[in-house]
């Protein structure tokens, strides 16, 4: 009889720990699974300039994705006199709930590897987030680390090719020598212009909000050589460099264009763009002065009047030596007496264009 007691207490005893064992299997909560996912492995950018980063698909499928941003990969020094880099990160790196994405705003940056000029700090080469992901409907955890590199925007000049390497303009002595700077359009507006390298360039060099100006005094003193300015505008934000250019000015001696001589020894100018010929014959004329003749490049005819009115030469009887400027008359019976007004066109080797006239008077020849 004890023996059979004995038996199911036992028996009792093992029906309960096998039920608290069910239930405390029940309560525990599954290990998430620990996930590798790919992010984009490095970005570039433009300062101004905003980007999205995508989750894979099996990360983003998961409708109750967690997403949560580390930015203590950085180190987090003070930017400004309130501000340090991670909370400027925090603000900049950001996830868009909706599309499940990590937005960047540059513009609530910096660009990297630049140095400040309040106090010589210098910023990394690269901002890195880890990224941490969770979903317990899909049982997953996981992190990665997205690394992205902000640049500085480009300033533009206003009338100047943007697109060269290093865009250029021409002065000629005596000419005004102002150029008008160009922010890009998605610049945040609180920032402020300087010239980078001012201490290199003299005082011949200012600038005005963002007019950049050369002095009275800027190139050659007496104004017969040319001399090449290499200019460093800058935008400043909290005293970092957030867009920049570097574009050449070259001042030139003053262009010389017209038919007859020109004795630069003694600043002397014959003009010969006066001539009478007779009509129906052929004519070619001496090929015009472009003084320096090293600025000389190619040349045109704009146009043609006859006594004062336009001319329109349908028989193609005038023309141009592209390469040196000589006008040349067809023999022809179809031109009538009267005053026939070349105007011509040179192309300098700076690009830029000068006009000049002659005048060919055609009368019957006795």
């Amino acid at each position: 009889m004890r023996k059979q007691k004995n038996y199911t207490r036992i028996l009792v005893m093992g029906i309960l720990f096998l039920s608290m064992a069910a239930c405390n299997s029940e309560n525990e909560e599954t290990p998430q699974k620990q996930i590798d996912f790919e992010l984009t492995p490095g970005t570039t950018m433009n300062y101004g300039e905003t980007q999205d980063i995508a989750l894979p698909s099996e990360v983003s499928a998961a409708d109750d994705l967690e997403i949560a941003l580390d930015y203590s990969l950085n180190e987090n020094v003070k930017v400004t006199t309130t501000e340090y880099l991670n909370e400027k990160l925090s603000k900049a790196v950001t996830i868009n709930k909706e599309s499940k994405k990590i937005s960047v705003n540059s513009n609530l940056l910096y660009p990297n590897s630049t140095v400040s000029s309040i106090n010589g700090l210098k910023l990394p080469d690269s901002y890195k987030i880890i990224v941490n992901v969770s979903s317990k409907s899909q049982n997953f955890q996981g992190k990665q680390t997205v690394e992205f590199k902000i640049n500085p925007a480009k300033i533009t000049i206003k009338g100047l090719d943007s697109k060269a390497t290093i865009p250029v303009g021409y002065v000629i002595y005596g000419d005004a020598a102002n150029f008008e700077l160009e922010s890009p359009a998605n610049v945040s507006s609180d920032t402020n212009w300087s010239i980078e390298n001012q201490s290199s360039i003299g005082t011949e060099v200012s600038l005005n909000s963002n007019i950049l100006k050369f002095g009275s005094n800027a190139g050659d003193p007496d104004k017969k050589t040319e001399k090449a300015y290499d200019v460093t505008p800058i935008l400043l934000k909290d005293g970092f460099r957030v867009a920049s250019t570097t574009f050449r000015v070259i001042f030139i001696p003053k262009i010389k264009f017209f038919f007859g001589t020109y004795y630069p020894e003694y600043d002397l100018t014959i003009l010969l763009n006066n001539i009478h010929i007779a009509l129906s014959n052929g004519y070619v004329s001496a090929a015009p002065t472009l003084s320096p003749a090293t600025y000389k490049s190619s040349f045109a005819i704009n146009g043609i009047k006859k006594d004062g009115q336009l001319f329109t030469d349908s028989e193609n009887i005038f023309s141009i030596n592209e390469k040196t400027g000589s006008v040349t008359v067809k023999k022809s019976t179809a031109l009538t007496e009267g005053a026939y007004e070349i105007t011509v066109k040179a192309l300098t080797t700076t690009g830029l264009e000068f006009l000049t006239t002659l005048t060919l008077n055609m009368s019957k020849a006795e």
